[in-house]
């Protein structure tokens, strides 16, 4: 798994054109550090960075705010003499810039990781899943933004649109960070302005389960005496599911299971099978059961067979390499 992406909030003042242009490109390239940058104007908004352009008549004031709120700066002027920490001096390059966005926000104490049952416990439902929950209300199309990341929720497609080299894993990382902001979304918006840059479409069910394998805290604990099976099979990528998940999904696929029985079964930790349980039940995928399975069957037909045999195909595994005829 890539190191996820972590977002920062930078804002801009008293810069002129030209150092306004280069900021711009130089918060871009940090993307290639996994750092998302998002940048918008001075103002009372939340930020983790102040880029201030000295030799503007209001800078003394904004550094003065900076520095009340505890926001660090990175400050250009003319009568700063040479680059240090948090300092520039007038016609600071592209690169200058990178380099100091880098140091700054990559040591600053908003990136480090909060502990994440501390994180879920004080943030509350993240925003994304209240509105894929079964019994969320069909209020049409969300906007969700953290920085420079958008994430459209289509309630009718039951489907979330992304950027095109966000990853499930990512995403889930962020989840419930208190950053995310909502507005509601015109499908003719959304076609005219966003569709372009959000062509990826996953599923709310490979939402859940991706929430199941990376931030399984963040679902509502399971009931692991409920025997369940599942409606169909989840709609999954092959990066998406562990190949150690597959033997379980195709189990609860053919018939009902208990967390506990099927653990054995599949020689699984029994918390990991409880988070793909809550995947299942979260996702609307689970058909509670009155009469479980405790045991695999011993004979297993040519329906089975053929069954395991499309898994296998469609993720590439080699599920009876080498079981005796």
């Amino acid at each position: 798994m890539k190191t996820p992406i972590r977002s920062f909030r930078v804002a801009a003042a008293g810069l002129d054109l030209l150092h306004q242009t280069r900021l711009k490109l130089a918060c871009s390239l940090l993307l290639s550090e996994r750092m998302d940058v998002g940048l918008h104007g001075w103002s009372d908004a939340p930020a983790d960075l102040l880029v201030l352009g000295l030799d503007h008549p209001d800078a003394t004031a904004a550094l003065a705010q900076a520095r009340q709120r505890g926001v660090p700066t990175l400050r250009i002027g003319r009568e700063i003499g040479s680059a240090t920490a948090g300092a520039l001096p007038h016609g600071a390059t592209v690169r200058d810039l990178n380099e100091q966005l880098r140091d700054l926000l990559g040591s600053s104490p908003a990136t480090a990781p909060a502990d994440a049952g501390d994180a879920a416990a004080g943030a509350g439902t993240p925003l994304l899943m209240q509105l894929v929950r079964l019994d969320a209300p069909d209020t049409g199309m969300h906007l969700l933004q953290r920085g420079a990341i958008s994430v459209a929720v289509d309630p009718r497609t039951h489907s979330i649109a992304l950027p095109p080299a966000l990853t499930l894993a990512e995403l889930a990382a962020q989840l419930d960070d208190s950053a995310w902001s909502i507005s509601a979304l015109d499908a003719a918006d959304f076609q005219h302005q966003y569709a372009y840059r959000l062509p990826q479409r996953q599923s709310f069910e490979a939402l859940h389960f991706a929430i199941a394998r990376y931030r399984p805290e963040l679902l509502p604990a399971p009931t692991g005496a409920t025997p369940l099976k599942l409606r169909h099979w989840p709609d999954l990528g092959a990066d998406d599911v562990p190949t150690s998940w597959l033997l379980a999904i195709a189990c609860l696929h053919a018939r009902p299971w208990q967390a506990a029985a099927l653990a054995k079964a599949c020689q699984m930790p029994r918390d990991t099978m409880e988070s793909l349980f809550s995947a299942a039940f979260a996702s609307g995928l689970a058909l509670p059961q009155e009469q479980p399975v405790d045991q695999p069957q011993r004979r297993r037909g040519a329906s089975d067979s053929r069954f395991f045999s499309w898994v296998a195909r469609r993720f590439g595994l080699n599920l009876f390499q080498g079981a005796q005829p």
